[in-house]
């Protein structure tokens, strides 16, 4: 009976532990190349957290952080990309991280939501042949762009691709935008 308590505890505690929010690289970021320190000086900065999610299936990583430093407001959007290097997967197993930072300001997150029902509306009007995929960008800039895919059987689509410095990252269409409308609010 005690070590089936124990179990119970120990599994209540990995589960609050999985589902807390880590904000470290952006906060990381945030502090590091965006607020400026001086020493003597104070300075002042917010931060909120707006979407931090793993991808099970790819081991992607997306995090999003509203961020408000001096006059500038901000959406960081931190995308971790793991891989294997095959040089050192050989030698060492490890896997490697590569993360990537973009800063999308307002008028680029406006943009975003103001075009989202364009994207699509041109998605849905292409008829895929078997075995064909096809896909409509929106380009939001030289290191973003947001993609739906469709194929033969599938009408509208749930997941959107947001391509992170020429690296995928997959979420919902619905996350997406309620994470852009917070963070228009915030």
């Amino acid at each position: 009976m005690r070590q089936a308590s124990y179990y119970i505890i120990g599994l209540m505690i990995f589960i609050v532990a999985s589902c807390a929010s880590v904000r470290y690289d952006t906060e990381r970021y945030i502090k590091n190349n965006i607020e400026s320190h001086q020493t003597g000086d104070f300075t002042s900065v917010r931060m909120m957290t707006l979407y931090n999610q793993a991808n099970n299936k790819d081991g992607t990583h997306l995090e999003m952080t509203a961020f408000k430093y001096k006059d500038k407001k901000g959406l960081l959007i931190s995308a971790h990309q793991y891989y294997k290097d095959r040089k050192k997967a050989k030698e060492e197993g490890d896997a490697i991280t590569n993360t990537a930072f973009i800063i999308l300001d307002t008028t680029q997150c406006r943009a975003i939501i103001n075009n989202y029902n364009l994207l699509e509306t041109k998605i849905k009007k292409e008829n895929a042949q078997v075995d064909e995929e096809i896909f409509i960008d929106y380009t939001v800039s030289s290191e973003l762009y947001l993609s739906l895919g469709k194929s033969k059987g599938t009408s509208i689509p749930g997941d959107i691709a947001l391509w992170v410095k020429c690296e995928k990252y997959m979420l919902s269409t619905e996350a997406l935008l309620a994470t852009l409308d917070d963070f228009m609010k915030y």
